[in-house]
């Protein structure tokens, strides 16, 4: 006995699969790109190296950072003559940022806790490095080292107050003593703290103050300042039109002057030739005066006076 199975129930059905089998593949296809490049793999990358007598705390991957930025990871490690050479692919547009002296050391993000990274400190140089350079490493301190720094920085500081408390010993004061005038100078504390609060208090009252003293100085500069602004163009204009009439009084002085002159230029000529005429008719009536007929008439009339001895004589005789 046979299932008939209805007509057209799997139609398509082998271009829907190949539909998502398609689907599927561009999204892998996408995914691998996306990692190729988070990875680097479309960026071009020089290698640079560095020998390292110990790699402990180095990994392939790890990042490459300049200046707190990753410009690339450590691409592989071999055993070598002196140690162990790590080699590190790095963008090939930072290369120029790198100077031939600069070093790389092995430090931590966040100090000593955080990941692991190769830093390039930069040099001085003011040369690039090239591809395939060899930098001086620099490797990472571990913790007994870190210990040990501190010791050395803290011994001093350790001896230093022993001495001081075995000078307090040699002087013979009592320690609790000490400890006690200390407690009253803690409990002092307060009180200079209010005085101080008090003090910065006034301070800022007189500076408000000052403040508003200023802005009243500012506002009267202002209106003088405006008055000023209103009474200068009057006074400037005032002034300019006295400026003009002095001026047009001396350019009418300046042309009387002119004129005067011109004038006594022409009647210099009438003084002259009244001078002349005057001269010739005094030579006229000279020679008037000469000529037998009329000199008579031209005869000049003596005042009748008498002499003084006259008079002496008159009296005299009157006398007698």
């Amino acid at each position: 006995m046979s299932i008939a199975l209805p007509a057209g129930r799997f139609v398509g059905i082998v271009a829907r699969v190949n539909a998502f089998l398609l689907i599927a593949f561009i999204l892998v296809a996408a995914f691998l790109g996306l990692v190729a490049y988070k990875q680097g793999w479309f960026v071009h990358q020089s290698p640079v190296h560095f020998v390292t007598v110990n790699a402990l705390g180095i990994n392939k991957g790890m990042p490459v950072k300049l200046h707190g930025f990753t410009i690339g990871s450590v691409n592989d490690m071999q055993l070598a003559p002196g140690g162990v050479d790590v080699r590190l692919a790095i963008g090939s547009e930072y290369l120029v940022r790198i100077p031939q002296d600069s070093r790389a050391r092995h430090a931590r993000e966040s100090g000593v806790i955080g990941a692991s990274v190769i830093d390039i400190v930069p040099g001085k140089s003011q040369l690039a490095i090239a591809e395939g350079a060899q930098l001086s490493f620099e490797p990472a301190r571990g913790i007994n080292e870190i210990i040990d720094d501190f010791r050395r920085q803290a011994i001093p500081a350790f001896n230093e107050v022993k001495a001081a408390m075995t000078q307090v010993g040699r002087s013979g004061e009592d320690v609790t003593q000490i400890l006690e005038n200390l407690r009253n100078e803690v409990e002092q504390l307060p009180a200079t703290h209010r005085a101080i609060r008090q003090l910065v208090e006034e301070a800022s009252h007189a500076t408000s103050d000052l403040s508003k003293q200023a802005g009243a100085t500012l506002k009267a500069v202002e209106k003088v300042a405006a008055t000023v602004d209103q009474t200068i163009p009057a006074v400037s204009e005032k002034l300019v039109g006295s400026i003009q009439s002095i001026d047009a009084a001396a350019v009418q002085l300046k042309k009387t002057g002119e004129e005067a002159q011109l004038t006594l230029r022409s009647a210099r000529p009438l003084m002259e030739h009244s001078e002349v005429a005057a001269r010739e008719a005094g030579d006229v009536l000279g020679a008037a005066k000469r000529v037998w007929p009329l000199s008579d008439s031209f005869k000049e009339t003596s005042d009748g006076m008498l002499p003084i001895d006259s008079f002496e004589a008159e009296g005299k005789g009157r006398s007698r």
